[in-house]
């Protein structure tokens, strides 16, 4: 509609500063820069949180959450395995701290606030990250990743279950970068 919308606009009235996508140039913006209106943070952020829900969920972890509301009974290994990944959760916590939260911390802005700053802009890199390191160590000390291969798979398994996602945000970012070619 809206690329419709833009040719009748901007045929009837050509003094408006509206843009036609099926013009010459609409064509050439459209497909040599589609790529480039794909590409965003949003888009690394959704890969990476997939990536981290796969670790989560196949590292056994749920599981860990759902066995603690329902009070059963943990197994050594797995008690273990919690304990390592709460020790290392506080271990990464106080590294980002030092990092973010101490005055003069390096990833500050330069007017040492955190937003903006290399910590606002990483901040959903660094919990999924933090997800999927924990995770994986927790399979790993817990049993359910027998071998490194179950490992390597837990990291792309999240991607069936975001896999709706994705069509979404093409169809989502083309409709944004459209309307401010259109109108902008």
């Amino acid at each position: 509609m809206l690329t419709l919308f833009s040719w009748i606009v901007s045929s009837a009235m050509p003094s408006l500063p509206i843009k036609s996508v099926l013009s010459a140039e609409g064509a050439r913006w459209f497909f040599g820069g589609f790529v480039d209106n794909m590409s965003s943070p949003l888009l690394v952020w959704l890969v990476l949180c997939a990536i981290a829900y796969g670790s989560f969920q196949n590292s056994g972890m749920k599981k860990l959450f759902h066995r603690k509301h329902t009070q059963k009974k943990m197994s050594y290994r797995q008690r273990h395995a919690a304990f390592m990944a709460i020790a290392l959760l506080c271990v990464i916590t106080a590294i980002v701290i030092m990092l973010a939260f101490v005055p003069h911390a390096v990833l500050l802005g330069v007017s040492g606030n955190l937003y903006p700053s290399a910590f606002s802009a990483a901040a959903i890199p660094i919990m999924a990250f933090t997800i999927t390191f924990i995770s994986i160590i927790y399979g790993i000390v817990s049993g359910s990743y027998d071998n490194t291969n179950n490992a390597v798979k837990s990291l792309y398994a999240g991607f069936s279950a975001f896999a709706p996602l994705f069509p979404i945000y093409i169809l989502a970012m083309q409709l944004y970068k459209t309307i401010t070619f259109v109108f902008l």
